[in-house]
């Protein structure tokens, strides 16, 4: 299906929201029952997409998948009889790719095709081959499929440096070291939110991990794990979207459940800088703009790239996570001053400032990946085709609820891969939105 919205802005979002379970912990939480043979529980599932396509990997693996309407799901994987991942599911996302840990401890190979996924620039597997390669696995590359092996004997220890701190090669290789009888060093460790609640959901299985939060794991695995319960935590990128469109409306929004100050804490540090006030009230922010409007002041904190620019960066956690960047860009519209935006993570991971220009933003790409952004403006809507990443969609629709204009999105599907009922939930809060066009086709 390719979706098409219509989006009349210029109405304060007003109202409660409750933020949307954390995608990216369940895309590797999911496939960690490979390695179990008893059933994995997994509470307060989202009915994304991508979860869905995970669940369909799984059954053709021939392990078992019940769903309950609840939002519970049972993973057992007990009669699993396959290291091969479907092409067709495997290749359209990229978080397939997290089967390869799993599959490669129960039965010492793994066959995935190259994924697919947000249209974000040279997103090579590099990451994930060079952890692996540096265990000993022999690696094989057959057209669209990558063939994975690990050595009959293993090492006592393997102490591993990765060359990035990937998020997605954090979790998988740790995978592979929690279903072998091994002692894994892994140095440059990821540490966002999801790969913690990976690492949890680990130990609770029976695995001995230490250093859980810190870039530096050690990680004693085990054959066989044993059953768990996950229950996620809220993700902190729908937090961020709400964040801004409370600002950029002039509303109020209420995010229920999302105090949880080891994730929030330190996006908050940045959205005050733009005179956001968030407000706690127990489990819960309370979000509004600050009685100035948005401002963006050389005076408030903000590291400078010149004399009165600025400059806005995203960071490996606990730094400013890169999904959450392409909302700043509209906020920063919406804010009186300018700023360097700089996307060193991916080579056409701006590329949506085009759409915003289109809508009367005032943004200089410098290059694919610094911008400069003039503010404030009044965006003027229209019809547009933002790049087919889900961030990039996101930051085009906040841009549409802002000022009284009416704008046609196209491409509108991909936002369900994270967020199933995003124009649900933005009426909610009195946003106009109407879906004006449905043409059925693939979504990737």
């Amino acid at each position: 299906m390719v979706e098409t919205i219509k989006v009349t802005g210029g109405r304060r979002l007003r109202g409660e929201v409750t933020p949307i379970a954390n995608k990216n912990a369940m895309l590797a939480v999911i496939p960690a029952a490979v390695l179990s043979n008893k059933t994995i529980v997994y509470k307060d599932v989202p009915k994304t997409s991508d979860i869905q396509k995970l669940c369909s990997i799984i059954r053709k693996l021939g392990g078992e998948v019940t769903d309950s309407v609840a939002g519970e799901l049972k993973i057992n994987c007990k009669n699993l009889d396959s290291y091969h991942v479907d092409e067709e599911l495997g290749g359209s996302f990229r978080a397939s790719l997290n089967f390869v840990g799993p599959l490669l401890a129960r039965f010492g190979i793994a066959e995935v095709p190259l994924p697919g996924g947000c249209d974000l620039g040279m997103r090579s597997i590099e990451a994930h081959t060079n952890v692996f390669e540096k265990a000993g696995v022999e690696i094989e590359r057959m057209g669209k499929y990558v063939r994975f092996r690990a050595p009959r004997v293993k090492a006592k220890k393997y102490t591993v440096w990765q060359i990035e701190a990937s998020v997605t090669a954090t979790e998988n290789f740790v995978m592979y070291a929690a279903g072998i009888k091994s002692e894994v060093e892994l140095f440059d460790a990821a540490s966002e939110p999801h790969v913690t609640d990976l690492l949890n959901l680990l130990s609770e299985m029976g695995v001995s991990i230490s250093g859980i939060g810190s870039n530096r794991l050690v990680v004693k695995g085990k054959k066989t794990l044993g059953k768990g319960v996950f229950v996620p935590r809220p993700d902190v990128i729908d937090i961020a979207g709400y964040i801004v469109a409370a600002a950029v409306t002039n509303g109020e929004i209420r995010i229920k459940g999302a105090n949880i100050p080891d994730i929030v804490d330190g996006m908050i540090n940045w959205y005050s800088m733009f005179n956001i006030v968030v407000g706690r009230k127990g489990k819960d922010l309370i979000v509004k703009r600050g009685k100035k409007g948005l401002i963006i002041d050389v005076k408030s904190g903000f590291p400078l790239a010149a004399p009165n620019l600025p400059k806005f960066t995203p960071r490996p956690w606990p730094g400013f996570p890169v999904d959450a960047l392409p909302p700043i860009a509209v906020l920063a519209s919406k804010s009186t001053g300018r700023l360097l935006i700089q996307n060193w993570m991916y080579e056409s991971g701006l590329d949506f400032v085009r759409e915003l220009n289109a809508m009367g933003a005032d943004i200089f790409m410098i290059d694919t990946q610094r911008i400069i952004i003039n503010g404030p403006v009044r965006f003027r809507g229209g019809e547009v085709t933002p790049p087919s990443v889900i961030q990039s969609v996101k930051a085009v629709f906040l841009a549409a609820l802002a000022d009284p204009a009416v704008t046609i999105i196209h491409g509108t599907e991909i936002l369900k891969r994270r967020y199933p009922n995003i124009i649900e939930v933005y009426k909610k809060l009195g946003a106009k939105i109407e879906v004006v066009g449905e043409v059925v086709g693939r979504v990737k």
